[in-house]
């Protein structure tokens, strides 16, 4: 192995491509023996910065564009932002010389694993979605090595060499504290909690949700909101915890909850996996979040209500069939265990094989 392991991470435009990324770098830097530098490329306006610079990473901003299959003004614009991205990523390949070059998906990584390509550096990535997403289906042909958490979109990719792994989680996912979230966030120990989470784009119409359910909830849970950046508070009750966003504390907060009701982006899912929690997912409506709350409703492992289904009749007969800890248990049969050290192994694996 190098004496010093330099890893490009990419990705970005909300936190769902960010935070495994993050995950893997904390992973890596509990081998001491790696020595592992690392730089981030992301979007000049996503959330991404401030999440990776917080983890003491590198934060470089590069041009972004989309592939849109409908109309827009920005669809003449952006192929040659992709361009100008693709050349600068190039640069930053040949100042940084990384080792190997990791993306969990977003357009901003497209460019850049073609600029990687070029300079004969490997490519890994992360598929979490159960639908695999435009971004990585561009990028598959120049990668090496995929990681997959559902073994349909790992087979649908046609790489040669890819692997399921289990989710990738923040270290302080997988050690909450009960205890210190009711310190926290003024919980009281002896109610249970309900937990409401819509994400950073999928939080508006979930709001409406919890405006009009939270006094039925209230009869039963605590109710802790996660309202999203910029979103009020859906009303003054008594024992309705809202936040706007939970930048410290999410792990003790999750695993405090008796039941979770969330959008179904694959990172908030794996993380309630691996804690075994109860959970409702409600996708947000067109798009790929669709098809993950139905492979996993398949399964059992969750309840799947669309977002307009969400009423208080729904809620009183999913109540009179919800056995506490059932749902969690099969969730957690799903993804039985966090996959950070067996993503690290494969970025390992993949640098290994280069100097070969």
């Amino acid at each position: 192995m190098v004496s010093a392991l330099r890893v490009l991470l990419t990705g970005g435009g909300s936190g769902g491509p960010t935070t495994p990324l993050l995950a893997l770098a904390h992973t890596l830097r509990q081998r001491p023996s790696l020595h592992p530098e690392f730089l981030f490329l992301g979007t000049p306006q996503g959330p991404e910065r401030d999440l990776v610079q917080k983890a003491g990473i590198e934060f470089h901003s590069i041009p972004s564009g989309k592939l849109r299959r409908y109309w827009d003004v920005r669809n003449f614009t952006d192929p040659f932002r992709v361009l100008l991205g693709g050349l600068i990523g190039w640069q930053e390949l040949r100042k940084f010389r990384p080792h190997v070059v990791v993306s969990a998906g977003s357009f901003v990584s497209v460019p850049v694993a073609y600029a990687a390509r070029t300079l004969g550096v490997p490519q890994v990535l992360l598929q979490m979605d159960w639908r695999p997403g435009l971004a990585n289906r561009l990028m598959a042909p120049v990668s090496q090595v995929l990681a997959s958490h559902f073994p349909e979109t790992g087979s649908a990719l046609k790489l040669a060499d890819w692997r399921q792994i289990g989710p990738v989680v923040r270290s302080e996912i997988l050690n909450g504290d009960a205890e210190r979230a009711n310190a926290q966030f003024g919980l009281d120990p002896q109610r249970p909690v309900l937990l409401i989470t819509g994400g950073g784009q999928g939080a508006q119409g979930l709001n409406q949700v919890v405006s009009e359910l939270c006094e039925l909830w209230l009869s039963e849970f605590q109710v802790v909101h996660l309202t999203g950046r910029g979103y009020p508070p859906c009303g003054n009750w008594p024992e309705y915890h809202a936040h706007g966003f939970v930048a410290e504390g999410m792990g003790n907060l999750l695993t405090r909850a008796d039941l979770v009701i969330s959008r179904a982006g694959m990172g908030i899912i794996g993380e309630l996996a691996v804690l075994c929690k109860d959970t409702v997912l409600v996708p947000l409506p067109g798009t790929h979040q669709e098809e993950n709350a139905a492979a996993l409703g398949r399964s059992g492992a969750v309840e799947v209500v669309s977002q307009v289904n969400l009423d208080a009749q729904w809620w009183s007969g999913f109540r009179n069939r919800w056995n506490s800890g059932t749902l969690g248990k099969r969730l957690s049969h799903v993804f039985p265990e966090a996959g950070n050290e067996a993503f690290a192994e494969l970025v390992l694996e993949s640098v290994q094989k280069r100097m070969a």
